[in-house]
Order: C-alpha cells, then sequence, then structure tokens
C-alpha cells in the first residue's frame, strides 16, 4: 500500500515539475472566432444586413487599435448556410478583454444614445438566431 501511494505521489510530483519547468511562454497572437448562426427574417434582406454589417465594421472594428487584424465572414457554399464567422486577432490574453471593452466603448460612442443603440440592435439581431460559439487560439509562430 504504502508502495502504491509513494509511487502515485512521485508520478504526480514529476508531472508537476515537468509541466512547470519545461512549460514554453506564451508566444503567438490570441485568435477569437466567434460562430454565429444567421437567421433569414421576412423583414430583412441581405443588402440591409450587409450595410449593418459595414457601419458595425467602419465604426467599431476599424477604429479599434488593439485588433491586430479582423476579418468577417459569412457562408457561401456547402451544407450550412447559416454560419457567420468573425475572426480577430490581437497580441494578448489581455488585449482580448481591452479589445471587447474598447469595441463596446466605440458602439456606444457612434450609437451614442440608448435609442439609437436600441434600433440598431433591433435591426442588426433579427438577422441572428441568438446561438453561436466563441473559441480562442494562439498562433502559432
Amino acid at each position: 500500500m504504502f508502495t502504491k501511494l509513494f509511487l502515485s505521489f512521485f508520478i504526480a510530483l514529476c508531472f508537476l515539475f515537468t509541466s512547470v519547468s519545461f512549460a514554453q511562454p506564451v508566444q503567438g497572437n490570441v485568435v477569437v472566432i466567434q460562430n454565429s448562426e444567421r437567421d433569414f427574417p421576412l423583414d430583412g434582406s441581405a443588402a440591409e444586413f450587409d450595410s449593418l454589417t459595414k457601419e458595425y465594421n467602419m465604426n467599431v472594428l476599424d477604429k479599434n487599435d488593439l485588433l491586430i487584424s479582423y476579418k468577417v465572414v459569412r457562408h457561401w457554399w456547402g451544407h450550412n448556410n447559416r454560419d457567420f464567422i468573425t475572426i480577430m486577432e490581437v497580441k494578448s490574453w489581455e488585449d482580448v478583454i481591452k479589445a471587447n471593452e474598447k469595441n463596446s466603448e466605440l458602439f456606444e460612442a457612434h450609437w451614442n444614445t440608448p435609442e439609437k443603440q436600441k434600433a440598431f440592435n433591433d435591426a442588426y439581431d433579427k438577422y441572428f438566431t441568438g446561438e453561436h460559439s466563441d473559441e480562442i487560439y494562439q498562433a502559432i509562430e
């Protein structure tokens, strides 16, 4: 019994020290990918959706200096035409949080009243089901 306990402790200790001492420092930028599910409302149009997306990108994402790069893509061909993917790249995990805060500030600056914010959100949100996933990756250098 003592041997099994000692062996288990020794293996755990070895694992702890090797994983801590040989851990690589974080390298590479952070890439945040959000995959949202599109909706196709009867009172909507591709032109309106594209216009709203462009307005948001120009007034929020384009002006966010914490973003190294971003790309917004939608499904074009294949089995699921509901995919709408936003890809944002920042320098570090801390910048993920700061970039989101900056996006909020820029949004509130452009749509500068609660009524304008609600109007934009209502118009844009009707194009989404509310289903989405968020993934955070680290770029390999």
